[in-house]
C-alpha cells in the first residue's frame, strides 16, 4: 500500500517514520528501498542509500521490531535493550572465546578505523549465509551490546565502528533508565503512526506491552475510539492538531 507522500526527500524519511526495516531479501528491490519508493515516488537508489548510510546521515542501525535504520537521537532509548543483551550474555550464534574475539575486534577498529566484517577477518566460515565466522559473531555481539555501531554500509555490508567514536558525545553519555526509555520509544512510535493501540505501539519499536502500558499511564496521550477496532487507541499530538475543529 502506498503511504502518504512526504516532503524533504529521503533524508527526512527515517526521522519521519522513526525507523525503516532492513532486509537482505530482494525481489523488486530490498524492503528499505520499497518504503522509500512508496513514500517518495521515483527516487534514485543512491539518494536512498545516502540518506540511510551516507556520511551526513543522522542514523544508526539497531534491533527495533527487527533490524532497522533508526534516527540517531534514539540511540539512548535503546540502552535498556543493550543492557538486557549484556545480562543475557549470548546471542543465537555462540563464540568459542568471547573475551579474546571481542578484544580483537575492538583493537582492530581502534587502530584501523571503521571496517566491514570482511576487512576484519571474514563474514562467513564458508557455508550458508548464517554460518558466520568467529570475528563476525564477535562484531555482531559488540553491536548488540553497544560497544560498536553501524552507521554506514558498503555494498550492503555493515561497516562497524566504535560507538565512542561514531555516536555524538552528548548522546553517548546520555543513559536512560527503563521508565524514561519506554516513554521515549512510545512517543516515537505514536508520532510515527498518528493513531495506535498499545499493542501497535509495542510492536513498532519491539517493546514489551507492559512497558507501553506503564508509559501510557505515566504520560497519557488522548484516547480515541476507532470504528472497527476492539481496543482503545491513542492519538499523537501532531495527529490531534490536524483534526477538524469539533472532532
Amino acid at each position: 500500500m502506498r503511504g502518504p507522500r512526504l516532503s524533504g526527500g529521503p533524508a527526512a524519511l527515517v526521522h519521519h517514520l522513526r525507523g525503516v526495516q532492513i532486509d537482505t531479501i530482494s525481489v523488486l528491490a530490498r524492503s528499505h528501498e520499497l518504503v522509500a519508493y512508496a513514500r517518495l515516488g521515483t527516487v534514485a537508489r543512491k539518494k536512498i542509500e545516502a540518506a540511510y548510510w551516507g556520511p551526513t546521515s543522522d542514523t544508526f542501525e539497531y534491533w527495533s521490531h527487527a533490524a532497522c535504520v533508526l534516527p540517531i537521537e534514539l540511540w539512548p532509548a535503546y540502552a535498556a535493550k543493550r543492557r538486557a543483551r549484556i545480562e543475557r550474555g549470548y546471542r543465537w550464534h555462540q563464540l568459542k572465546d568471547q573475551k579474546k574475539s571481542c578484544a580483537e575486534v575492538v583493537a582492530r577498529l581502534r587502530v584501523d578505523g571503521p571496517l566491514t566484517s570482511r576487512k576484519l577477518g571474514g563474514a562467513k566460515k564458508g557455508g550458508q549465509w548464517w554460518d558466520w565466522s568467529e570475528i563476525k559473531i564477535a562484531a555482531e555481539w559488540l553491536l548488540d551490546t553497544g560497544t560498536i555501531v553501524c552507521r554506514e554500509r558498503r555494498g550492503f555490508e555493515r561497516v562497524y565502528d566504535l560507538a565512542e567514536r561514531a555516536i555524538p558525545e552528548e548522546l553517548l553519555r546520555l543513559e536512560l533508565d527503563d521508565d524514561t526509555y519506554a516513554n521515549v520509544l512510545v512517543d516515537s512510535a505514536l508520532r510515527a503512526m498518528g493513531v495506535a493501540t498499545a499493542v501497535d505501539l509495542a510492536t513498532y519499536h519491539g517493546m514489551h506491552v507492559n512497558a507501553v502500558h506503564a508509559a501510557l499511564k505515566a504520560k497519557p496521550p488522548r484516547q480515541v475510539r476507532v470504528e472497527g477496532w476492539r481496543d482503545v487507541a491513542y492519538l499523537s499530538r501532531d495527529a490531534e492538531a490536524g483534526l477538524r475543529p469539533g472532532l
